[in-house]
């Protein structure tokens, strides 16, 4: 398991998942790292004296970006907001000096748009050593809005997500259950509603830093996990340098592998088209 961790960015995504992962001592050190050292500081401290009432002992410290250097893992939390098709000189400036600074760290991308995975390719992180987890609070919230719309448990739903978030999804029918039971078979229209109700929309803080929580857990294990997450493709599915929402293997601190899974004609449409899309 690595000793610390590195959340860049101390908005509210950024301190919701240095709480979470100080919380869950996954890590034996959270560093808060954000351009306004004050900030990161001070919300660090605050998670820091919250650990003897919540039973944790994890250290957390807050810093400036020159401190990534310090960190096994760096999960990106809070970048500027981009515009379609657009990656700001802010972000990428923000992955490249943890490239620089901790070249041998595996990155996260904790709420970020697929551009951002697509980024640290290109200025240098291997492929297996960034993923974005978006996705897995993603199939989260799609698996509640299935619920609602059959009214049934979230609990008793299956169904993943693939595509290019937040307006490029698709539920690939085979994988989605009520209760073990193909979806289509006991509430054909609920995938129908309640794909449209999760796409374009990203989850919020919370839901983003649990997912993150997750995927960082997956990828500490020495057992390998299966989980939506955003990967570049290397030939998958036809398809090359996309960042795109792919189940895969993760574990041992890297991306082990994408699993290519039989796609109906309707749905492999739909991730054709999720791939081409510029956005």
């Amino acid at each position: 398991m690595p000793q610390t961790i590195a959340v860049i960015g101390a908005g509210e995504l950024g301190a919701t998942l240095a709480r979470r992962l100080a919380a869950s001592e996954a890590f034996r050190r959270v560093l808060l790292l954000d351009p306004d050292t004050g900030r990161a500081r001070g919300k660090a401290l605050d998670i820091l004296q919250s650990g003897p009432v919540d039973g944790f002992d994890t250290r957390v410290d807050g810093g400036g970006l020159e401190d990534v250097a310090a960190a096994e893992v760096v999960a990106l939390a809070d970048p500027p907001a981009l515009d379609p098709g657009r990656l700001p000189s802010e972000a990428a400036d923000l992955i490249e000096r943890a490239r620089g600074a901790a070249p041998a760290a595996t990155l996260l991308i904790a709420g970020g748009h697929p551009a951002l995975v697509e980024a640290a390719v290109a200025r240098g992180y291997p492929r297996d050593r960034v993923v974005g987890s978006a996705p897995v609070a993603i199939a989260a919230a799609l698996r509640r809005e299935i619920a609602r719309a059959a009214d049934a448990r979230a609990s008793e739903v299956a169904a993943t997500v693939m595509g290019r978030p937040p307006d490029r999804l698709l539920m690939p029918r085979a994988s989605a259950t009520l209760g073990g039971i193909a979806l289509d078979r006991v509430a054909p229209a609920a995938a129908r509603v309640a794909l449209a109700r999760v796409t374009g929309r990203w989850p919020g803080p919370v839901a983003l830093a649990a997912a993150a929580a997750r995927v960082l857990a997956a990828l500490g294990s020495s057992d390998a996990s299966v989980l939506p997450v955003l990967a570049v493709l290397a030939g998958e599915y036809g398809h090359r340098g996309r960042a795109l929402a792919v189940p895969a293997r993760l574990g041992h601190g890297r991306l082990l592998g994408i699993l290519e899974i039989d796609l109906d004609p309707v749905d492999r449409v739909a991730f054709d088209n999720a791939a081409g899309a510029r956005a």
